[in-house]
């Protein structure tokens, strides 16, 4: 097999993947190479759910969990941890815990 044919074939086979998901599924990006903070990204992102998101947070310590409305792989995350109240930026992709500001007492 040639190697244009190969390229084709797996362009063709990704794009069928990602049309052949319901609409409720995860979504889908392709990005490379670091974002504007110097964190790396994965090459191929299947963003969390909000379920998914709100455990990776919990299992990092956090309680009393309230998503805010995603935006370019990330999201904003208010959460308790001991006795305060933080304002988080969370990665949707892996969800890590890009940043942290402590907003007030819990």
């Amino acid at each position: 097999m040639r190697t244009t044919s190969f390229v084709r074939a797996a362009i063709l086979g990704l794009a069928l993947a990602a049309s052949a998901a319901p609409a409720g599924a995860a979504q889908f990006h392709f990005g490379f190479g670091t974002d504007g903070f110097g964190f790396r990204r994965p090459l191929i992102c299947i963003e969390l759910t909000d379920r998914q998101i709100r455990n990776a947070v919990r299992d990092q310590g956090y309680s009393n969990i309230y998503l805010n409305v995603s935006n370019n792989r990330r999201i904003q995350v208010r959460a308790t941890r001991g006795d305060w109240v933080y304002l988080l930026r969370v990665s949707t992709c892996t969800g890590t815990i890009l940043s942290r500001e402590r907003l007030r007492p819990a």
